[in-house]
């Protein structure tokens, strides 16, 4: 059996490769420019930025990860002043992350650093190609999705 398996062929070890190749690609355009952000928090901060405050729940729920991890990126990006964390109203145990003047002003900086990134990735393909490329990748991933999740992309 252990002989049968190919990377080639397995679509989970092509998308993780790929995935941890442009990660990494991004975080050395990120420390190019001298931004101090991973590309870990600059995940968190996205759809902050969209919605302008979120509930750190529905930020797990969007990112896939556990509490801890989102919590823990939560901490350093309020430690560099990038969100602002606060207490729900009617049950303190909930956190809403509202993002700062200085998280906006990061995000702006790196947008083009992103696409920039984006792009060395999908110029070598051919256009049809890549649209069912994404196409196939959406139909796997978006039966696992809340609705809630990404409402702008549907």
């Amino acid at each position: 059996m252990l002989n049968k398996l190919n990377p080639r062929q397995s679509l989970g070890f092509l998308t993780w490769k790929v995935a941890r190749l442009k990660t990494n690609d991004l975080a050395a355009r990120f420390a190019e420019a001298g931004l101090e952000i991973t590309v870990e928090q600059w995940r968190v901060l996205i759809p902050i930025f969209k919605a302008g405050s979120m509930p750190q729940g529905k930020l797990c729920d969007i990112l896939s990860q556990e509490k801890t991890g989102v919590s823990r990126l939560a901490a350093a990006l309020e430690k560099r002043g990038y969100v602002r964390r606060e207490a729900g109203k009617q049950d303190r145990r909930v956190k809403t992350l509202h993002i700062t003047d200085a998280g906006r002003e990061l995000m702006m900086q790196t947008f083009d650093l992103a696409k920039a990134n984006m792009i060395s990735c999908e110029e070598r393909l051919d256009p049809e190609e890549l649209g069912i490329c994404r196409k196939v990748l959406w139909e796997i991933l978006e039966p696992t999705l809340d609705d809630a999740c990404f409402p702008e992309e549907r």
